[in-house]
């Protein structure tokens, strides 16, 4: 999936997001966007190159809260809450795997790295088991499969 593809997916929800915040000061998007140079040195200091796709979102959209998904801020937001390098330096150390995202078990999703460069896809990371499971073929796959949940999508969801 390409940048263009995603934000005519996103569109509904970025709409939705700015009549939440107006009517109940939250927004389904809470975004924290970087620069292409803040990227740069988060790639320098953690000795990875993130995938392309995941740049420009970050640019576009930033990390933290985009729709049903929760995505590390590649910059630090508040105290006391982690921000892509933070994560990673404490739980992922080894850099065989770029965590991305918190799936609310204790597990993450993440880039697979080898040889200090990620690679575009997503996978699923359990924390307590060494199987790792693809889960998007690139990082816009992701965010639209996980993020971009329709009303439809949920009510599936409570009724399996």
């Amino acid at each position: 999936m390409e940048l263009a593809e995603f934000e005519a997916l996103a569109k509904p929800l970025l709409r939705r997001s700015v009549t939440e915040q107006a009517a109940y000061g939250f927004a389904l998007v809470d975004g924290h966007s970087v620069t292409a140079q803040e990227i740069m040195s988060v790639e320098r200091e953690m000795a990875v190159s993130l995938p392309d796709k995941y740049k420009a979102f970050m640019i576009r959209f930033g990390g933290g809260a985009f729709g049903f998904v929760e995505l590390f801020p590649l910059a630090p937001v508040a105290s006391g809450s982690d921000d892509l390098r933070t994560l990673n330096d404490r739980d992922f150390a080894d850099r065989n795997f770029v965590a991305i995202a918190p799936v609310g078990t204790g597990d993450h999703w993440g880039f697979p790295v080898t040889n200090g460069r990620c690679d575009d896809s997503v996978w699923f990371r359990f924390h307590d088991a060494g199987d790792d499971e693809p889960a998007a073929a690139d990082f816009l796959e992701f965010v639209a499969e996980h993020g971009l949940k329709s009303s439809a999508d949920r009510a599936l969801e409570r009724r399996d």
